[in-house]
């Protein structure tokens, strides 16, 4: 039966809840049902969990007000329905097009304009070039307007032309040392703390701030540094400071990883569902965030259904990095609920259609999960032979050294040699032990980590890997 109120709840539905914080800050209405159309929506943003269900005996023409109102509401303080404007005023400048009445409205906009504002390095730049636009048509009189816009605000243009510059290099770093793991970026932090809490910079600027402080703290794994500047940020997007849905599904998806790295699993899903509610450029990273904080609650039919469900939009991606993240879940997914067949299938095909591109950005997760079908499935002659034919162990050498880092492959390679015949059982115990004496120093989230491994591996023998586990555990307890 078709809801007499689809429409209203299906719009309701996409509410976010740090836009009613925002809706309920603005909140003047004095009609009581009105108010608590709005109310319900706002709670429901906030709890959407268990959304509760909507008066169908109130009017439906107070719905249809309460959604123009809501929609209003957030279109002003979009910043990136601000940029459009922005951008389609400065074509008219540039055509010749541009009427009196759109003028009018840019110069109303310069009388008032905050140089806070996110976008104020563009609008800066619209005004100069109307001006322009006024000389060589010799309108000394709305130049005085102009002029004084620019001469007004030169310097606060010209700072945040300096941070954007600074911003952009401490970018290049921290990509760099996110792929390299060698560079120290620890001086930025300072200065882009500083920049983020500059009450007079751009909302650009600013926001671009918060994202490379967070960039620096996953770096270096420092999770409550990060949590203190999320909750910076979060106070200022409950004010609607600069709000626009792409800037709020970003902030979640980054929330995502913070709360999983805190292991606060149920509240990195809670923000991994909010991320997901919209399709734009960065979808697939959304539900690659998703699905790994499913498959760590072990809610992996969920994982599946959700992965299988966005299946084009993986084939249909270029973005190389999230469509191996995807296609490893995909994988993972699959081999935990026991589709073994279509697993090697979708394996075979990746490998074979993505080969230059498979080993750009963290492979050794896609081909762990890899050599674990091939083991499950008991082919470990397989095994031997994928890991030989892309260089596995020679690549995950590279990796000697890291923190906590688990030599996987390693393992899975002795493993196969084991089952194939070619190591006896003591041969086995000495190179599991051996290739992680010589990659890396385990602490404690280390050691779980390892422990976790052996769990999923210990199918194949389970007396030797609880026997195993006991060892490296010990170990820890002496040292």
């Amino acid at each position: 039966m078709k809801h007499k109120l689809k429409i209203f709840i299906d719009f309701s539905e996409g509410v976010l809840p740090h836009e009613a914080a925002y809706l309920l800050k603005k909140n003047r209405i004095r009609d009581l049902e009105k108010e608590q159309i709005l109310l319900q929506v706002c709670k429901n943003a906030e709890e959407f969990y268990s959304a509760e269900e909507f008066d169908e005996s109130i009017d439906k023409r107070k719905y249809a007000y309460i959604k123009k109102w809501i929609s209003e509401k957030l279109k002003k303080a979009d910043v990136d329905a601000h940029l459009e404007y922005i951008s389609f005023t400065e074509k008219q400048i540039l055509t010749d097009t541009i009427t009196s009445a759109q003028e009018k409205k840019l110069q109303e906009f310069m009388a008032s304009y905050e140089h806070t504002s996110f976008y104020f390095q563009k609008f800066y730049e619209l005004v100069r070039e109307y001006q322009d636009y006024l000389l060589v048509r010799f309108r000394y009189k709305d130049c005085d307007i102009t002029e004084d816009f620019l001469e007004r605000n030169l310097e606060y243009y010209q700072k945040d032309l300096q941070v954007r510059n600074d911003l952009f290099l401490a970018t290049k770093d921290l990509t760099r040392q996110y792929t390299s793991q060698s560079l120290n970026t620890k001086p930025w932090e300072s200065r882009l703390l500083e920049y983020l809490h500059n009450e007079r910079l751009d909302g650009l600027n600013t926001y671009h701030s918060f994202v490379r402080l967070v960039f620096l703290y996953f770096n270096y794994k420092e999770y409550t540094k990060a949590r203190d500047v999320f909750d910076y940020m979060d106070t200022r997007f409950q004010n609607g400071e600069m709000y626009s849905r792409r800037v709020l599904f970003n902030y979640y998806a980054n929330r995502v990883i913070l709360h999983s790295n805190l292991k606060e699993l149920d509240k990195a899903e809670y923000y991994a569902h909010l991320s997901v509610k919209q399709d734009n450029s960065d979808t697939l990273f959304y539900l690659n965030n998703l699905v790994a904080i499913l498959l760590k609650k072990n809610k992996n039919k969920e994982a599946l259904a959700i992965l299988t469900g966005n299946y084009k939009l993986f084939k249909s991606s270029f973005n190389h990095h999230q469509k191996l993240g995807f296609a490893t879940h995909y994988l993972r997914s699959l081999v935990r609920n026991k589709n073994f067949l279509i697993a090697e299938n979708f394996a075979l095909n990746f490998l074979s259609e993505n080969k230059k591109n498979v080993f750009e950005h963290r492979w050794s997760r896609f081909f762990s999960n890899y050599l674990m079908l091939l083991t499950a499935t008991e082919k470990p002659a397989e095994v031997i032979k994928v890991t030989k034919k892309y260089n596995l162990l020679e690549r995950e050498l590279q990796a000697k050294g890291n923190k906590n880092f688990i030599p996987k492959i390693h393992w899975y390679f002795s493993l196969a040699n084991y089952l194939n015949g070619k190591y006896s059982e003591e041969k086995l115990f000495e190179e599991l032990t051996m290739a992680i004496n010589n990659f890396s120093q385990l602490d404690a989230e280390g050691l779980k980590a390892l422990n976790d491994f052996i769990e999923r591996l210990s199918f194949a023998l389970p007396t030797f890997f609880s026997n195993l586990k006991s060892h490296f555990n010990q170990k820890a307890l002496i040292h």
